[in-house]
């Protein structure tokens, strides 16, 4: 009996093996759990066109907008842990939801497993073209006249937008109605449109809409001007310091998913951020490539878990700290 079990647990790994030895067979979908137009989105559509290229299998981004991004994490995760279901994740839709929320479903060192961080972005103050301020200070002294007057949009609640949002209510002194989205273009259109009065719009976005005359610009959350926006001012400069944050794109696979189809994974998406074509590509949509291999994520990762939920503990942001 003992014999026969070595046996079969034998031809088991072996026939692992093979699966891995041959992967990718088939068609790979990457699931981005926020609408297409957003930062997310995106991203995932240059990494989907490169993954394609260097694998020799198509993959496809999958849309699953909806519930900050809970109903395309729930799908990638419960799918099978064989590499053909990865999702594109985010610090606002993976780490910081679990910080803040009380109920979020998920719990971002067992639920999902990070595979290569590949890209950051920063976020810019967008106001629309109606309201009547040109700068940071004028908007921050419109606000304050108007307490809970104004409103703002995010993809949602514990999102990257939302906190750098709340971040800088907190450093001014203002207060503002927050209003959710299933993605940053859907933001971005209602912001156009008037509905909403600003936005922390990502610079993936911004960048589509540096020469838009019916939004106003106002300032930029990093450290340093974009490259793409040399004409918008930090916050800091703008004078209003302590937002410098930026946000990191990442490739998530489901857990169980074997550690060399995950290194197999993390080379090439590393290999994409390091090629100069890509970068340049990511550059032009207002991303910054980075290309971290499976083992420096994984550090990352556990950093950036540990970092958000201290601020978010110290800024009173969690929703059973309000």
């Amino acid at each position: 009996m003992r014999l026969r079990l070595a046996l079969f647990c034998l031809t088991l790994s072996a026939f692992a093996a093979q699966a891995q030895d041959a992967y990718p067979s088939r068609q790979i979908s990457l699931i981005a759990p926020y609408a297409a137009g957003g930062s997310i989105d995106l991203i995932a559509r240059l990494l989907a066109e490169g993954l394609t290229a260097r694998l020799g299998q198509t993959v496809v981004v999958d849309n699953k907008p909806g519930g900050n991004g809970v109903i395309g994490i729930r799908e990638a995760i419960k799918a099978p842990p064989d590499g053909y279901t990865l999702l594109m994740g985010s610090v606002g839709a993976n780490v910081t939801p679990a910080a803040v929320q009380k109920e979020y479903p998920f719990d971002p060192l067992r639920d999902y497993v990070p595979v290569s961080v590949v890209a950051e972005w920063s976020a810019i103050l967008v106001v629309k073209k109606d309201l009547p301020v040109s700068t940071l200070a004028e908007f921050v002294a419109y606000a304050k006249a108007r307490p809970g007057a104004l409103n703002f949009g995010t993809t949602g609640y514990g999102s990257f937008a939302h906190l750098i949002s709340e971040v800088f209510m907190q450093q001014t002194g203002i207060r503002m109605q927050h209003v959710q989205y299933k993605g940053g273009s859907q933001a971005t259109a209602d912001l156009l449109a008037g509905t909403i009065d600003a936005h922390m719009m990502s610079s993936a976005v911004g960048a589509g809409q540096a020469e838009n005359p019916r939004l106003k610009m106002l300032a930029v959350a990093s450290r340093q001007r974009l490259k793409l926006l040399p004409n918008v001012p930090t916050m800091a400069e703008a004078g209003v310091p302590g937002v410098e944050q930026t946000s990191w794109l990442a490739v998530f696979a489901p857990p169980g998913v074997p550690a060399a189809i995950r290194e197999r994974l993390a080379r090439e998406l590393v290999a994409i951020a390091n090629d100069p074509a890509y970068q340049a590509k990511f550059r032009r949509t207002g991303f910054e490539p980075v290309g971290l291999d499976a083992a420096a994520t994984d550090k990352f990762y556990r950093d950036e878990i540990t970092r958000w939920t201290a601020l978010i503990k110290e800024r009173g942001l969690a929703e059973n700290a309000k």
